[in-house]
């Protein structure tokens, strides 16, 4: 490949960060091809959903439909997708449904006739903040049924016990509360340590599905499948209970709570580790910062229809942009206060082999079920390892006492760097 070439992609990459700029420059025709390409080429199917020329962006019901010259299951002029791509992020699915297919004039005029058009406000005061403290923690026990916890031996006399469930938790908390004290409106998708987003414990689900007007619920509120709820009957062991059942059910009620919370943007917080220290009973000496966005969707994933529009909105509004900008200044501040590396591509096989790069350094487009349903600006923070030799001390340090929290001084800083971070974003938002 030639250097002009290279030059040309860089430049094209680069460009998804200021779309309001980018149509002096080149064509939306050419402004989605490269998004897809560098969002949406993990898996090479996906492409054929998904039809882009002079005319307009077109879906397809299936991989095959396109070759076989079949008719678009949704297609958008230039025109519409210009009036569509500023509200898709704040409409529900049922809405989007009925602009898409029971459109009697343009597309554009429907849009504007019921004043659907959505602003976003630029100030810090009123901005409405989602944060997703992830998996649940509490006891040892629960963290080892989620599989989110270790034990490390330090020696033949010490060993730290750490559940990842209980550090985002705190982290979200001491967050929530910096961003409150500034006027921001904020919500955590789930109450304490050991507390599902269904405001109930793994334990006490237990003992609830025995009730079948339960699960039958569940499924009409279509948190749980009916497959699922068979699989419930089938007296499954707790790990293959939590992994099939109630954590999806689970990531599904956050992705449900933070959309009709309708947040300008939405923190999930995460701890790492290093995926090679199998076990987690030792030490590791790696230690990284990462941030993951949405994209890099797969073919399972666009089998229903919700799933196509899904890939719709990430494909023509600015959400993915938005959240790259997001996340690049979540690792930025991370790295710097921290003092931990950023993650290249090389670091991690999951990077290399899961993952797309985005323009900006140490933030990876990944299929995660949050960053796929959570629609709007998001970033999915990954601070550092917590089975590093160093970090695990830390973590598990003398920390202050916060309104009643003993917070590890480590925690506090993972928290104020995300509070930078956001600040930083917003102030973004002021100077457009």
């Amino acid at each position: 490949m030639s250097f002009i070439s290279r030059t040309t992609i860089i430049l094209s990459k680069i460009s998804l960060f200021f779309f309001p700029l980018l149509l002096q420059a080149q064509s939306q025709e050419s402004y989605y091809q490269t998004k897809l390409e560098t969002y949406f080429s993990k898996d090479h199917e996906v492409k054929n959903f998904v039809s882009i020329n002079e005319s307009g962006i077109a879906i397809y019901e299936n991989a095959s439909a396109k070759e076989q010259g079949k008719k678009a299951e949704i297609k958008l002029s230039w025109r519409e997708v210009d009036s569509l791509k500023n509200i898709i992020s704040s409409t529900s699915e049922k809405e989007l449904e009925k602009i898409l297919f029971d459109k009697k004039d343009s597309l554009f005029y429907y849009v504007q006739k019921d004043s659907l058009h959505h602003t976003a406000t630029n100030q810090f005061k009123g901005m409405r903040i989602a944060i997703d403290p992830g998996h649940i923690g509490g006891t040892f026990e629960m963290g080892e049924t989620e599989s989110r916890c270790m034990k490390l031996g330090i020696d033949s006399t010490v060993c730290i016990q750490l559940e990842e469930g209980n550090f985002t938790f705190l982290t979200a908390t001491l967050l929530k509360k910096k961003l409150d004290k500034e006027g921001a409106i904020t919500m955590l998708t789930r109450p304490d340590t050991g507390i599902s987003s269904l405001g109930i414990s793994f334990y006490d689900w237990k003992r609830k599905i025995k009730n079948r007007a339960y699960v039958d619920s569940l499924v009409k509120e279509g948190l749980m499948t009916e497959k699922e709820a068979m699989e419930i009957r089938g007296h499954l062991a707790d790990k293959s209970l939590f992994s099939n059942v109630f954590g999806p059910m689970d990531l599904a009620e956050r992705a449900k709570k933070v959309n009709a919370f309708k947040p300008d943007m939405t923190v999930i917080i995460h701890y790492n580790v290093n995926e090679k220290n199998t076990g987690w009973t030792k030490t590791t000496d790696k230690d990284f910062v990462m941030a993951f966005v949405s994209g890099c969707v797969t073919t399972k994933d666009l089998q229903t229809l919700a799933g196509r529009l899904n890939l719709l909105r990430l494909l023509i509004s600015d959400d993915i942009e938005n959240s790259v900008k997001l996340s690049s200044l979540v690792v930025n501040h991370l790295s710097a206060d921290l003092k931990v590396p950023i993650a290249k591509k090389t670091d991690a096989t999951y990077l290399s082999e899961h993952c797309l790069s985005t323009p900006a350094v140490g933030v990876y487009s990944r299929d995660l079920a949050l960053a796929r349903l959570i629609k709007g600006t998001l970033v999915y923070g990954e601070p550092l390892y917590q089975d590093n030799s160093k970090e695990c001390m830390l973590l598990t340090g003398h920390g202050e006492n916060i309104e009643g929290m003993t917070v590890p001084l480590r925690i506090q800083l993972v928290a104020d760097a995300y509070y930078k971070a956001i600040s930083d974003y917003v102030e973004g938002l002021k100077k457009k």
